[in-house]
């Protein structure tokens, strides 16, 4: 197994780390499970067509959700790679439909960067505004569609004409994940799906991070949220109270005068949360 030391090298140095065996079995059977409902209860009785990409899922249900948004092992890797500043943007939800293979032959989903990402200068890495914990609910086989990444495409100024968005790249490498690992991506790495041919459902989890400063997609302001905010605040767990949004060292801590190389000082700041948590 590697350790923390290494992934963050292997992060820094390709653009993502991919964690084995995350969630469980039975963790992801309970998620595929409330899918439907989800969807029934988010749709807008105007609607059209079904609400299928689903967010604010944690205030949705909330206890079924956190363990996935506040897994320990992903929040510290997190904060090894953005400093305690860890909040929520968004988790989402979709179960993608399968399609003919004479449909999906020689194309991709749609390379892109995500949300807070940039095209890169000069080979450098720079600390992530934020991170994508992405979560298949199945093993990424040939025909559910694996993930593919451009290594290194976080450093370098790499770009893909419009009309080459869905098509292979030569410099991509395929991931086939097994269900409940984690992929945990550079918000400036380049990568892109694949069509699922399965003719079974390709369940897919979202789980996005961003500096705690950041605006966030998702509502933290429901009564369910706010429950789990709550809790925290009794439990001191500066940690998951910034996962939603509250943040009440944000200026001290993002105006400290780096003085002290920035892991060193996350580190102190990390010590500082957990010697305050209770229970």
């Amino acid at each position: 197994m590697k350790s923390f030391e290494e992934r963050l090298e292997e992060y820094k140095e390709l653009g993502y780390t991919v964690f084995e065996k995350v969630f469980t079995p039975e963790q992801m059977e309970c998620w595929k499970s409330k899918y439907d409902d989800l969807v029934a209860r988010q749709t807008l009785p105007s609607a059209e067509k079904p609400q299928n990409w689903l967010s604010s899922v944690v205030e949705y249900e909330p206890w079924l959700m956190l363990p996935a948004v506040n897994d320990p092992t992903i929040l510290d890797f997190a904060e090894r790679v953005m400093g305690p500043f860890v909040q929520l943007d968004n988790l989402t939800f979709m179960a993608f439909p399968s399609i003919s293979k004479q449909e999906a032959e020689g194309r991709t989903s749609g390379w892109h960067r995500d949300i807070w990402g940039w095209v890169p200068e000069g080979g450098q890495y720079f600390r992530p505004l934020a991170c994508n914990a992405i979560t298949y609910l199945q093993d990424l086989t040939d025909e559910y569609g694996p993930l593919r990444v451009i290594e290194g495409s976080h450093r370098s100024p790499i770009t893909i004409a419009k009309e080459n968005i869905n098509k292979p790249h030569p410099q991509e490498k395929i991931i086939n994940v097994k269900a409940g690992d984690v992929v945990f991506t550079h918000c400036a790495l380049l990568h892109s799906g694949t069509p699922n041919t399965s003719g079974q459902r390709r369940y897919f989890f979202s789980i996005y991070y961003n500096l705690s400063w950041l605006r966030c997609r998702d509502n933290h302001s429901g009564p369910n949220v706010q429950k789990i905010i709550k809790m925290a605040r009794e439990k001191n767990d500066r940690r998951l109270l910034r996962l939603f949004g509250v943040d009440e060292l944000v200026f001290s801590r993002a105006n400290s005068g780096f003085q002290t190389p920035d892991e060193v000082m996350w580190d102190q700041w990390i010590t500082e949360d957990r010697a305050l948590l209770q229970g």
